[in-house]
């Protein structure tokens, strides 16, 4: 019973990450219009990585090795899905990023098999099934052509399904603050990097771009990823990531309900599709958990 809490606990932490995650959408298309994307990215995981850093001072000393390697790995796959996400957004629309984004939801399974050796459950393939169509109508891709935004962001799905996957891996085994300090750090030196090669780094930032900083970097990075972190070694990475496709839905109700963005009919559709894969697939520790609590 305690097992089953655990886990209705963590799907319902991890769709309050979701939700955060959608609703800074609109936020940062705003700044990275006036603000280099590179530089957003190093200012933004700068400010995580010194905020969990005061916070948390005492924890980090228990960082080993293992941990900071486990952390660098996963640095990397969380690099290339910003960088590669935000570069694509340069050239695609934004459903066009968000639909294929959201192929993750195809691709994690995958590479549970391949590297956990775990088979996702019929519920969460069900789910899978449900919510791919449900994205599709969500974010009303079009097939009248592929362009370059298209092609960079098809990097996402994979970097964003391994960075799920190693995590329920590497969250069992090692501290959740130090692993994700670990991982804000690697993020902030490549993005620092990538400013210092562009020229980028300027004291004029427009008053959105520090909202978008300070929500993006304590909630949407230092609360979002200890969350998803600690929630990982209760959850396996199939249901991780068709909870995470919600975010698509936090997207399009958020850009609808602050940057006045059209919510079709088929948009809804779309939606409602992707909540229903969402439930199907927590079917069974939903319910073993109401049995479970009614027999106890």
């Amino acid at each position: 019973m305690l097992d089953t809490r655990k886990q209705s606990m963590a799907a319902l932490s991890l769709l309050f990450v979701t939700a955060i995650w959608g609703s800074t959408f609109i936020f940062v298309k705003w700044t990275i219009a006036e603000l280099d994307l590179y530089y957003f990215l190093f200012l933004r995981f700068f400010i995580a990585s010194a905020f969990m850093s005061l916070v948390f001072y005492r924890r980090l000393k228990m960082m080993s090795f293992a941990t900071l390697k486990a952390g660098a790995i996963l640095g990397l796959f969380l690099t290339g899905t910003y960088v590669a996400q935000t570069e694509g957004l340069q050239y695609t629309t934004a459903s066009n990023s968000a639909l294929i984004t959201g192929l993750y939801m195809v691709v994690v399974p995958f590479c549970s098999i391949l590297y956990l050796k775990k088979k996702p459950s019929l519920l969460s393939i069900v789910g899978v099934t449900l919510a791919i169509p449900g994205l599709f109508f969500l974010t009303q891709y079009s097939l009248t052509g592929i362009n370059i935004g298209d092609i960079i962001t098809m990097i996402v799905p994979f970097t964003c399904a391994w960075h799920i996957t190693l995590t329920g891996k590497y969250a069992k085994d090692h501290p959740v603050v130090p692993l994700v300090v670990v991982q804000f750090i690697f993020a902030m030196i490549v993005c620092g990097a990538m400013t210092l090669f562009r020229g980028s780094a300027t004291t004029s930032i427009p008053s959105v771009g520090w909202l978008t900083l300070g929500v993006t970097a304590i909630f949407a990075t230092c609360l979002a990823f200890a969350v998803q972190t600690a929630a990982q070694r209760v959850i396996d990475p199939t249901r991780t990531g068709i909870i995470f496709a919600m975010e698509a839905v936090f997207g399009a109700l958020f850009g609808w309900w602050l940057g006045g963005e059209v919510l079709t009919m088929l948009a809804f559709v779309g939606a409602c599709l992707m909540v229903m894969g969402m439930i199907v697939s927590e079917i069974h520790p939903l319910t073993k958990h109401l049995i479970d609590k009614i027999v106890g």
